[in-house]
């Protein structure tokens, strides 16, 4: 009798073949609509649609994490907690979303993760896109990184978004900024943000905010930011108008009109129109009429800087204009021994530099007070550096100016401490 496989056994083996290869075919085309490529990209058409690109890209699902989307509609997603595209530095989002123009509200109230804003963490580009939130958190055991539209970007890119936030946040070390909380080497371009931030250091770390981003060690360009930002804590507060502190790369062609204020009881403060400590290259920036303050109430030996650009530069600001009206102050009162003496320096282009200053304007008005020593100038507090075509709208004019021409205003002995500071500074920042 033949045993040739009756049209029963031929439709089961068939059945079988066909759902073996439903489940081996990519979830991808029962996801979202498209193919997830630059020519066909997944469409963010819902709320669920972005919940699920979130969902897939922090379980490292590396085929959604690289993929192309569209934003196709305005998205309002506050009416829950919202959990960030890219949970971790090993989980970035590192594709392309294009936001289309169009806009997406979120709220963030306890943080699953140490990263804050629509995507946690950013490898990828994240493009024409408005954002509006509201962080509100304590993290107290981890680094907290909160922005708008991310919290790190790592070498990411952002460009040509939008921003309007609120961010409350408490923790041990903060970075928060209006578009990225930190960015490590990525480029920022093209984006504005209006800003309310109040970030607190919980114990004796850093706080770094900026109406831009928090840190920066890549390129911020073509930014703008308005509104208010208050820092405070108790060991280094780096607050500016565009970034808190600027590294490697640069800031470039930015607009601040951000009231900036530092406090608290740090020994080094930092309160800049642009940035707060600059260790990199600062171009063709303004600065609106805006407030800028640095209000120290520590004690020790404290150092106060508030400047109209960069409260503290160590690089080159150049080509760049201040408004701002801007001050610092410290109520610590001197030991006998002098072993505890505050040092605020203020200035309305820089409060410190031992860089480069050149074809800089400062309009607005420069004021310092301390129980221990005050440097204040309409231009530069303390020059420890080269100053070239700089001026001031109460006629200070600077050409060519070197430290030996400045030895009047900046002590040896202060200078050779600041020094020392700035390298240890340096070494425990990296």
């Amino acid at each position: 009798m033949s045993k040739s496989p009756t049209l029963r056994h031929i439709s089961a083996v068939c059945i079988l073949i066909a759902a073996c290869i439903l489940c081996a075919a990519p979830v991808s085309a029962a996801e979202f609509s498209g193919s997830g490529t630059a020519d066909s990209p997944y469409l963010i058409q819902s709320n669920a649609d972005m919940k699920k690109l979130a969902e897939l890209v922090n379980a490292g699902n590396a085929d959604y994490s690289k993929a192309h989307y569209l934003l196709e509609t305005d998205l309002a997603l506050e009416k829950e907690e919202w959990v960030p595209i890219g949970s971790s530095m090993s989980k970035a989002f590192s594709g392309v979303f294009d936001g289309n123009g169009k806009s997406v509200t979120y709220i963030i109230e306890k943080p699953a993760s140490r990263f804050a804003g629509l995507f946690g963490s950013n490898a990828g580009t994240i493009k024409n896109l408005e954002v509006k939130c509201l962080i509100s958190c304590v993290q107290d055991d981890v680094i907290l990184y909160a922005g708008g539209i991310c919290g790190m970007n790592l070498q990411g890119t952002i460009e040509n978004c939008m921003v309007g936030c609120e961010i409350h946040v408490l923790g041990n070390t903060v970075y928060v900024g209006g578009i990225a909380g930190y960015d490590s080497g990525g480029l920022i371009q093209d984006c504005s943000a209006e800003v309310e931030i109040s970030a607190e250091s919980l114990s004796d770390e850093d706080v770094g905010v900026g109406g831009i981003v928090g840190d920066t060690f890549g390129t911020v360009t073509l930014c703008n930011a308005y509104g208010t930002i208050y820092a405070n804590g108790a060991e280094s507060v780096y607050a500016g108008g565009i970034a808190g502190s600027n590294s490697i790369e640069e800031i470039s062609s930015c607009t601040a009109g951000v009231q900036v204020t530092a406090a608290g009881t740090s020994d080094d403060m930092y309160a800049g129109g642009i940035v707060g400590n600059n260790h990199a290259l600062v171009t063709g920036c303004e600065v609106l009429k805006v407030k800028i303050s640095a209000e120290c109430i520590g004690e020790g030996w404290t150092y106060t800087y508030a400047g109209g650009v960069a409260a503290r530069n160590y690089d080159e600001v150049i080509d760049c204009t201040s408004a701002a009206d801007v001050s610092a102050f410290s109520s610590m009162i001197p030991s006998d021994d002098n072993d505890n003496w505050p040092q605020v320096l203020v200035g309305g282009i820089a409060g410190y530099s031992e860089g480069l200053l050149e074809d800089c304007l400062a309009t607005g008005t420069v004021f310092g007070e301390a129980e221990g020593e005050v440097f204040s100038d309409p231009i530069v507090g303390v020059n420890d550096g080269k100053m070239k075509n700089c001026s001031a709208e109460n006629g200070n004019v600077s050409d060519d100016l070197t430290p030996s021409d400045d030895t009047a205003e900046s002590p040896a002995p202060i200078l050779g401490i600041l020094g020392g500071l700035c390298a240890a500074l340096v070494l425990r920042r990296r």
